[in-house]
């Protein structure tokens, strides 16, 4: 119910906003859509975007902020192969809309799908654009740490450890002041990681214990079984195997507590990993057993085939060839299974880049047009001004003329009129009446003039309406 009530306060909130408004909130909507519980977020993306679709028409920047944030919610509960049409459907909207911003966020998350997906051209390439954009306009400092983060860890995956550095630090340099402690963990750790590759342990070993501080403080549980499964590498990494098993099986207790069961998967196998140095075999396919069967149950084929090759060198170095070359085929055949699923993957999502470059390409030249005619009706707009002005000021110069002819006829009256007010035959006098009336035609004209306009104005309007 809290949930829902939260929801309803936002609905209200973007309901009275202007579309000026719009992006500055659905920003702060994101920013604080990850500390809520994954039920709660499922409740709230899926009641802002249902309702967001019934009102698309009158508000369109307000409908594809629902679908990023909708899409983002499937990013977060790791649903990538929904996620990503939705973003490159949002990311179109949002470049029809010339919201760099909102595309920017659609090319970040996206970013962080393909790395996933091990798209690592893709994903750079996605990321450092919305990084230049959400950099230049300062619209989303959350997100600009998100992408400092995505880019950071491609750098350290592929050993690129001096550009990955400054990532990680310019991600801190954001985070502290503002007391931004989720991303603080994750900057941190990204350090550790790369302090560790480079063999500088003291300071690796600072930077994830610093961060296992701050997990704790934040007490966000995906957060402290992220930074303790890190403490757990790394010393597994400096071989000081029951300190890495104490922070694994910590990991592994509080990822079971609050079914985390991918993150289980992974930490049972690191504590498999941890056993096989330790020479504790027995131990090593207990957990592998446990491993497999949450694999399964997920149908991560990916997890399973790393437990199956585990097993297969574990009953390999136990002289049983039967079970080893059983675990061995299976894992050969997943992991065919998983090579094939990700060729099928790189298609489609090769397809939905080369429909949303198409899209962009028809919008820029959709846009230029749309200029072009906007152009041309002005132009033609002050065309029919122009002749509408002159056929009026024509108009109003003829009836003019028709009243100085008037005038001067009756020129006679009109004087003798003036000088019996005045009492007196002054021949100056008489003189100031005649350029009286000679100067009273400029205004007359202009009278006219607007007075006819104004009638066509009007005229033009009814015709419209």
């Amino acid at each position: 119910m809290q949930v829902l009530e939260f929801t309803r306060q936002k609905i209200k909130l973007l309901e009275a906003c202007s579309p000026v408004d719009v992006r500055r909130h659905y920003m702060a909507i994101l920013e604080s859509f990850i500390l809520l519980e994954k039920d709660e977020r499922k409740v709230f993306a899926e009641t802002l975007y249902k309702w967001a679709g019934q009102n698309k028409a009158q508000q369109p920047l307000l409908f594809s902020y629902s679908k990023l944030l909708f899409a983002f919610h499937l990013f977060y509960n790791e649903q990538y192969d929904e996620s990503f049409p939705l973003l490159t459907e949002a990311e179109h909207l949002f470049t029809g809309l010339n919201d760099l911003d909102g595309a920017a966020l659609c090319k970040v998350i996206k970013g962080g799908i393909n790395r996933t997906f091990g798209n690592i051209d893709l994903a750079l390439q996605g990321s450092l654009e919305g990084h230049e954009q959400l950099l230049k306009s300062g619209a989303s400092p959350h997100f600009l740490m998100a992408c400092n983060i995505n880019i950071g860890n491609i750098y350290y995956e592929r050993h690129h450890y001096d550009e990955a550095i400054p990532l990680f630090k310019s991600t801190l340099e954001i985070a502290e002041p503002s007391g931004k402690l989720y991303w603080i963990i994750y900057a941190l750790h990204g350090l550790g990681k790369v302090y560790l590759a480079q063999q500088k342990y003291p300071a690796a070993k600072e930077c994830l214990e610093k961060a296992m501080h701050v997990a704790e403080r934040f007490n966000n549980p995906v957060s402290v079984c992220n930074s303790l499964s890190e403490l757990g590498n790394y010393h597994f990494t400096v071989g000081n195997y029951p300190e890495a098993e104490n922070f694994h099986e910590r990991a592994l207790a509080l990822r079971k507590q609050n079914h985390f069961t991918g993150g289980a998967i992974t930490s049972c196998i690191r504590l498999a990993e941890i056993y096989i140095k330790d020479v504790k075999p027995a131990k090593a396919v207990v957990i592998l057993d446990s491993a497999l069967q949450l694999a399964a149950e997920l149908k991560v084929k990916m997890k399973m085939y790393q437990v199956h090759l585990l097993l297969s060198q574990i009953y390999e170095a136990q002289d049983e060839p039967v079970k080893s070359l059983f675990h061995f085929k299976q894992f050969y055949e997943l992991r065919e299974q998983v090579e094939q699923e990700d060729n099928e993957r790189k298609i489609k999502n090769a397809q939905l880049v080369f429909e949303g470059e198409r899209t962009k390409k028809e919008n820029v030249i959709i846009k230029k047009q749309k200029e072009e005619i906007e152009k041309k009706n002005i132009e033609l707009q002050e065309t029919i001004d122009k002749l509408t002005r002159a056929r009026v000021g024509k108009k109003a110069r003829a009836i003019t003329l028709v009243i100085a002819i008037v005038l001067f006829m009756f020129e006679d009256l009109v004087l003798h009129f003036a000088l019996t007010i005045v009492n007196s035959d002054n021949y100056f006098i008489s003189i100031i009446v005649k350029m009286a009336i000679i100067f009273s035609l400029s205004p007359i004209n202009k009278a006219i003039e607007a007075y006819l306009l104004k009638k066509v104005v009007k005229k033009r309007k009814e015709v419209l309406v």
